[in-house]
């Protein structure tokens, strides 16, 4: 756009002080917030907030989506995510599946399986991906449902096993793993998908022209080399059908998020 743009790392609270900042920020196209799953999670956990996360955002685009993947400890005795399915029903409670932390992505993901699926395991919470991937890779814990390059990189070990890509479509980073759908499990889908988010207020014009940027940069192969290098599948959704998708998105997970009991840390 021939213009300067500072990024402004606003961390904390799950996201909520970034997302508070832009929701309060003048309409003028001028603060943007680069969001991604979390903002359609964090009305569930946070009912309480000072603002809505879903109403007082408007989007502009979903820019790329990054699938889950199921993975297990290569010494649970299974090869499929239908495998998997029996393997819980006939020991359950015996499978411990990781995460991040409470009311994470992957922690989230775990909860869907359990009700798509109708089958037990137990939550461990740690504090970040990196120690659950290196507890996932020594056996401590059977299974971790994350986004792809966090565990793409220790396929080749022989320490874990991909099951599937919660999508509805295999993803380029492990063209070789089934979708849940194809293991017999549609509704198991998630993906932390990466957008762009403006004010409630900012004109259309504005908007659309954002998203006509974004389009722009999409087209551009190096940038869509690097997000499929990333694990994220591009998408370009435009402002109409992007905010369709956060308010299902938030819709789903507000269910799951009571139905499971999830708590925030």
């Amino acid at each position: 756009m021939g213009k300067t743009f500072v990024v402004e790392n606003r961390a904390g609270a799950s996201g909520t002080i970034a997302m508070g900042l832009v929701a309060r920020a003048a309409p003028d196209g001028y603060t943007l917030l680069s969001n991604e799953m979390t903002q359609t999670v964090v009305p569930g956990l946070f009912p309480k907030l000072t603002f809505d996360p879903i109403k007082d955002l408007t989007a502009v685009s979903i820019i790329a989506e990054a699938p889950y993947v199921l993975v297990v400890n290569s010494k649970v005795p299974v090869n499929s995510l239908s495998e998997l399915v029996s393997y819980a029903k006939a020991n359950p409670g015996k499978l411990n599946y990781a995460s991040g932390g409470a009311g994470s992505g992957p922690h989230i993901a775990g909860e869907l399986l359990k009700s798509v699926a109708g089958i037990e395991m137990t939550h461990i919470a740690y504090k970040g991906s990196g120690p659950a991937v290196q507890d996932l890779l020594s056996g401590q814990v059977e299974v971790l449902i994350t986004a792809a390059p966090t565990v793409a990189q220790h396929m080749s070990s022989g320490r874990i096993r991909a099951l599937a890509v919660a999508h509805k479509q295999r993803i380029t980073l492990l063209p070789n793993v089934p979708t849940a759908a194809e293991g017999g499990y549609p509704a198991f889908t998630i993906a932390n998908w990466f957008g762009l988010a403006a004010p409630r207020g900012t004109p259309a014009t504005i908007v659309n022209q954002l998203h006509g940027e974004v389009l722009k940069m999409l087209a551009k192969q190096e940038v869509r080399d690097k997000l499929i290098a990333a694990g994220a599948e591009p998408v370009g959704m435009g402002p109409v059908e992007a905010g369709k998708h956060v308010e299902a998105e938030a819709k789903r997970w507000g269910e799951l998020i009571v139905k499971a009991a999830i708590k925030s840390e």
